[in-house]
């Protein structure tokens, strides 16, 4: 149905205006309405996100099939970000991390850890997430529409604007001692001079954290 609607608007392009639409752009056009007619049918079918305590580091998710952790390390002047997706056993998926400089509150680094671990999961290819952050003050932004007049509403609003490219996406709070590897990584991404990616793998200085989390599973 979309790409007979793209050819009818091609054919009346043509016979009212003399315009001449390349095929292609036509077709793209269609698949690019059809993607975006299914993606809002399944985020409509979806759980609505909510808010719970995670009792512990990982467990088979019955939502989502990765799982999405993140965490900020704030000293004087600058910010370690840290994010890391792991599947159902607690294998690491993916891992990043970046240093930021920047005066900023704890408040403010949770804010900006989240919306980095939401971004680079999405761009990682993750499309079916639950993320969880030890912040409580975000959770209750994102889940419970709770607002201010702050730099960290600004960046709440690009999460949940971000959360919407997902098929499904529910966040999260965890107590710190659920959060380990991604406040590990935080630590470590202090020391980077730039964005560090590691698909299937993770930073060796948190290797010992990722098995201690695996065996709350096995």
């Amino acid at each position: 149905m979309m790409m007979v609607w793209q050819i009818w608007n091609v054919r009346n392009a043509w016979v009212f205006e003399r315009k001449a639409i390349d095929p292609k752009v036509a077709c793209d056009r269609a698949l690019k309405i059809l993607g975006d007619y299914e993606m809002a049918m399944v985020r409509e079918s979806a759980p609505a996100p909510t808010c719970e305590v995670v009792q512990r580091a990982l467990f088979p998710s019955t939502i989502a099939p990765f799982k999405l952790n993140t965490d900020a390390a704030v000293r004087e002047g600058e910010c370690g970000l840290g994010m890391v997706v792991r599947d159902g056993v607690g294998d690491v998926v993916m891992a990043a991390g970046e240093r930021r400089k920047g005066c900023w509150s704890a408040a403010q680094g949770e804010a900006e850890a989240f919306k980095f671990g939401l971004q680079y999961a999405y761009d990682g290819g993750f499309r079916c997430i639950e993320a969880e952050t030890d912040c409580q003050k975000v959770i209750d932004m994102l889940v419970k529409g709770t607002r201010e007049r702050s730099s960290i509403q600004v960046v709440v609003d690009d999460i949940l604007a971000l959360a919407r490219n997902f098929v499904s996406c529910s966040f999260y709070f965890a107590r710190r001692s659920c959060n380990r590897v991604a406040h590990a990584i935080a630590q470590t991404s202090l020391n980077l001079c730039e964005v560090k990616v590691w698909m299937e793998d993770h930073p060796i200085e948190v290797t010992s954290i990722v098995e201690a989390d695996k065996a709350f599973i096995t």
